[in-house]
């Protein structure tokens, strides 16, 4: 019976050791360093595992049955991040630095092998392009060096190319052979001047990828060339209007393309969304609500319907529209109905007694207070505070004298959910008629809004 049960036991182990990979790493001088493993879905980064690296930066991870195949990346807490391709087998590379910076050289894993194969190759051409570029674009074509640059630069992108043909033809099974289209770089023409590469390169930027392929999800390269595409339609002459304006021409380029697939789509237009969030591009984030192909698609995912909502939302406080409407009392008791304020202007802070930016914004605030009626702005604060200590705290501290509704829920309040608050501060200035007239996101927008 003993026997019987050591016997069950050792084939036990043995399944459950082939149920599981490991991933070898070496980053030299690393040592005693923490070691993140992350997965990566687009822009979002999910933790695996944590772990110290040795005293020579030997590292090792143990790799569940349960881990899905797709791109993960290695993040020592002081050094480099290594993505690195799992796709059910065992991984071992060494980060090694030579005159070129910084590459991988992969001893185990076969996806990995291809991978690095061409993103070494790209990493070395690219440093000796980046040198020679300007040459070939601003050195006299009469002189026999220009013929001589131009052939090497013509070189080292025909070898790039090669090499991602050849190993994505030759291993058109593996993951990496996804992977490597977009690592694949699309180069303007050899003698075009600055302009007419930035306009060649907004109409070939995205040559190279199959937006249908949904495998292009499980690396974040995606993203990143959504938001190179977009730099070129941006210029430093440009004012903000310009360059927004310019900034609705690329999304249209970016929109039909990710159009391919629902789930590719999905993730574009969210990624977007929260990019324009978070840097105050309202124009961006209403153009999208008002052109996106959401309803063409059949399937609801939970993912497309929880998208649906964000527009619908962004639709609903697009400028022009009416405010929502609430009641709340405000920090002294005071009933605050929105629709009844009689102000020529209502202006709508939500901030919070933690936010430095808000802290930043508040003189400006009780300036406006000071100088202009109620009747002529309103100003009503409306906080995402947990604790309202700590909120009468700062508005005692800066004498802060316009009424304040917290309903100490945080970012789960009523009333921060009505207008879609994920930042703070953010502001709505309302007409008379509670129409959103703007949504300043400093100070200097304020003042513009405001007209002085």
């Amino acid at each position: 019976m003993k026997k019987t049960l050591l016997i069950s036991l050792i084939l036990l182990s043995w399944i459950f050791a082939r149920c599981q990979h490991t991933l070898n790493g070496t980053i030299s001088g690393m040592a005693g360093e923490k070691i993140t493993l992350m997965q990566i879905f687009a822009d979002k980064h999910g933790l695996i595992d944590t772990t110290y690296s040795d005293e020579i930066g030997n590292f090792r991870f143990q790799l569940t049955d349960g881990l899905r195949p797709g791109m993960y990346r290695v993040a020592a807490s002081s050094g480099p991040e290594i993505d690195i391709i799992y796709n059910k087998e065992d991984i071992r590379f060494v980060f090694v630095r030579d005159e070129y910076g910084t590459y991988v050289q992969v001893i185990e894993s076969v996806e990995n092998m291809i991978y690095y194969d061409f993103v070494n190759l790209i990493q070395k051409n690219l440093f000796r392009l980046d040198v020679l570029s300007p040459v070939v674009t601003y050195y006299p074509k009469n002189d026999p060096f220009y013929g001589e640059v131009k052939n090497k630069v013509q070189n080292l992108r025909e070898e790039i190319s090669k090499r991602a043909q050849e190993l994505t033809r030759n291993n058109p099974e593996t993951m990496a052979s996804h992977f490597i289209t977009v690592e694949h770089p699309v180069f303007a023409p050899i003698g075009l001047n600055e302009e007419e590469q930035k306009e060649y390169l907004k109409a070939h930027y995205f040559d190279h990828i199959d937006f249908s392929d949904t495998v292009l999800l499980k690396t974040s390269r995606i993203n990143s060339m959504i938001i190179n595409y977009l730099t070129l339609y941006q210029s430093r002459e440009d004012d903000r209007e310009t360059t927004e304006n310019n900034l609705l021409m690329a999304l249209d380029t970016v929109l039909e393309k990710s159009v391919a697939n629902p789930e590719m789509y999905a993730s574009v237009v969210d990624f977007l969304l929260e990019g324009f969030q978070s840097i105050g591009f309202d124009k961006g984030m209403e153009y999208i609500s008002e052109h996106n192909q959401l309803d063409q698609f059949c399937e609801n995912t939970e993912k497309l319907i929880e998208l649906q909502g964000k527009l619908e939302l962004i639709s609903r406080l697009a400028i022009g529209k009416t405010a929502p409407d609430f009641s709340h009392a405000d920090m002294n008791g005071n009933m605050i109905h929105l629709d009844d304020i009689k102000a020529e202007k209502t202006l709508l802070v939500f901030w919070a007694a933690w936010c430095p930016h808000c802290k930043e914004l508040v003189p400006e605030l009780n300036r406006i207070a000071q100088e202009y009626s109620e009747q002529q702005i309103k100003i009503i604060g409306v906080s995402v505070d947990t604790s309202l200590p700590d909120l009468q705290s700062v508005i005692d501290a800066y004498e802060i004298s316009w009424p304040n509704i917290a309903e100490g829920k945080g970012w789960d309040g009523e009333i921060p959910g009505l207008y879609g608050i994920a930042a703070t501060p953010t502001m709505y200035l309302l007409d008379a008629d509670k129409k959103i007239i703007a949504k300043p996101i400093n100070k200097r927008d304020l003042k513009k809004a405001l007209g002085y």
